[in-house]
């Protein structure tokens, strides 16, 4: 009885900036993922719900009286459409910044989409297939941390070549291929450098890329208000992934 008084929602406060995600918690929640938020100053979760659909999640926090929504000046989340409209609805006050971890992830996930599907142009058994099954993570190293220095002998390869080499032997097997891999770094370097100028002119000058990327960057411009907010502010997830890491290695 002692725990359940301990974890009780206090309605009367929220703080300033929280951080929201799912998580796959147990057998007897509503769905197969729970509902996580946390305070992004102090790191200590505010509630952990075993469902996470936005009526639900509506009616949970409509319990915090006006103050303590108002006083929410920032949501950080995914592109998860639930909590965007959970953050219009319940916190007046509040802008939403998209995780920019999720962002690179979802554009990773686009051009390893692109890399499959081209690889299987080729025969199981040529080079060009192994070689593109094989070097799969060297291809997601941002193309500005590749080793242009230091020459290996890499399998598939005939001769010692460097990681750069290696890649742009990858991207040379095909045009689309190459406009993707393209996007994709500069892209993710205009993320990583708080670069907006340079992010808005990747969608201006890029072309020639694959349907799995364009369905990507559709979806990042209909979101182009919250990641104009990640650009702006330094808040993200990265606490409450810690989180969930630590849980899972328990689990």
């Amino acid at each position: 009885m002692h725990a359940v008084r301990d974890f009780r929602s206090n309605w009367h406060y929220l703080p300033e900036v929280i951080l929201m995600d799912e998580i796959k918690s147990t057998k007897s929640a509503t769905g197969a993922m729970s509902f996580e938020s946390m305070d992004a100053q102090t790191h200590e979760l505010i509630d952990l719900l075993p469902f996470r659909t936005i009526h639900q999640l509506e009616k949970h926090f409509f319990h915090f009286d006006q103050a303590a929504r108002e006083r929410v000046k920032v949501i950080v989340t995914d592109m998860n459409y639930t909590y965007l409209k959970l953050a219009k609805t319940v916190f007046p006050n509040a802008i939403v910044v998209m995780d920019k971890f999720h962002i690179i992830n979802a554009l990773n996930r686009a051009f390893n989409k692109t890399r499959v599907r081209l690889m299987k142009q080729f025969a199981p058994s040529s080079r060009e297939f192994r070689a593109l099954k094989s070097y799969w993570k060297l291809l997601l190293v941002p193309s500005e941390q590749l080793d242009f220095e230091h020459f290996h002998k890499w399998t598939n390869f005939p001769y010692w070549i460097t990681a750069t080499d290696v890649v742009h032997s990858l991207l040379s097997l095909d045009s689309e291929l190459k406009q993707t891999y393209e996007v994709l770094n500069h892209l993710r370097t205009a993320i990583q450098h708080k670069d907006w100028n340079n992010y808005n002119a990747a969608f201006r000058k890029a072309e020639g890329f694959s349907e799995e990327m364009s369905s990507i960057i559709e979806m990042l411009q209909t979101h182009h208000e919250e990641i104009y907010n990640t650009f702006i502010t330094q808040y993200s997830n990265g606490p409450l992934e810690g989180s969930n890491n630590k849980i899972k290695a328990i689990k």
